[in-house]
């Protein structure tokens, strides 16, 4: 049976809950015109490590801190292995820049409600010898973040990577057997599209860690959390709801703005976002619709 809610140090998260991702720092200005509605408008948000960093002022609910592992998919990024821990290599300027688990954790334990362990995203068709190491080594740093968190307020989840349902339920199985509260499983959008793989990767990991909560990372169109969530799972994140309305994409109405304006965006946005959560939005937000939506 699912767990219907999960206290965290910023109050409690009723499940299911459907969490936005947010960034910080600037790169994204359309966050930051969202961010004073997400009290409102839903449970709790994600934000990746890297974007994180660069947050001056904690939320007003539940913040979630991913490790910001899917800088594995960038090119020139490099998984390395330092006394049996995975560390990141990612190559985005003109020095390297190192993604530990100690690191992390030593910032999610400052900012985080609720924190993901450092894991490693095994894309399809990369080598099984390359999937595995990288499995294992994702292992290896959710096992060292338990025994080493000190803030044992702040809620930790083991995330599982995989690339089929027995991968996956093996993963599942070793972490099982630690006191975690919670798991996700990342590395599950490029696989979107094949609803057999997904269910099937879901329901093995679901089996092996019971009633405790269980996350998946990415997948936020509404009608696919839907699903997840009839299958078990507790949360999803995504940024869809934002991505639709830089496009001027209504998922309310499968209308599209052409051209749309800052303020269509932000509309648009905080409408996707009512939509998927199940809230109402403030009447001050009903002034920010253009009347041509």
């Amino acid at each position: 049976m699912n767990a219907k809610i999960l206290d965290t140090p910023s109050g409690p998260i009723r499940f299911p809950a459907y969490v936005p991702v947010t960034t910080f720092g600037g790169k994204y200005p359309l966050d930051g015109l969202i961010q004073p509605y997400l009290p409102r408008l839903a449970p709790a948000l994600m934000v990746s490590h890297h974007y994180a960093r660069q947050m001056r002022e904690k939320p007003r609910l539940p913040v979630m801190i991913d490790s910001g592992g899917f800088a594995a998919l960038f090119e020139g990024s490099k998984v390395l292995a330092r006394k049996g821990l995975g560390i990141l290599e990612i190559h985005l300027g003109e020095e390297p820049e190192l993604l530990t688990p100690w690191d992390v954790l030593e910032f999610q334990e400052q900012h985080a409600d609720i924190a993901f362990t450092l894991d490693f995203p095994i894309p399809p068709n990369l080598p099984i010898r390359d999937a595995r190491r990288r499995q294992k080594l994702t292992i290896a740093n959710a096992c060292w973040a338990l025994e080493n968190r000190r803030r044992r307020e702040m809620r930790l989840f083991a995330c599982i990577q995989a690339w089929d349902s027995e991968s996956a339920r093996d993963c599942a199985r070793q972490l099982a057997e630690r006191p975690f509260d919670g798991f996700a499983i990342g590395g599950l959008v490029p696989r979107a599209w094949d609803w057999e793989l997904l269910s099937s990767i879901v329901l093995s990991v679901r089996n092996e860690v019971g009633s405790r909560p269980l996350h998946i990372f990415g997948l936020g169109k509404p009608e696919l959390a839907a699903k997840l969530f009839e299958l078990g799972v507790d949360s999803v994140d995504s940024s869809s709801y934002v991505k639709a309305a830089a496009d001027g994409v209504s998922w309310a109405t499968g209308s599209k703005v052409p051209d749309p304006s800052v303020s269509d965006r932000l509309a648009l946005a905080l409408s996707n976002l009512a939509l998927a959560t199940g809230s109402t939005l403030p009447l001050s937000v009903g002034k920010l619709f253009p009347t041509r939506c």
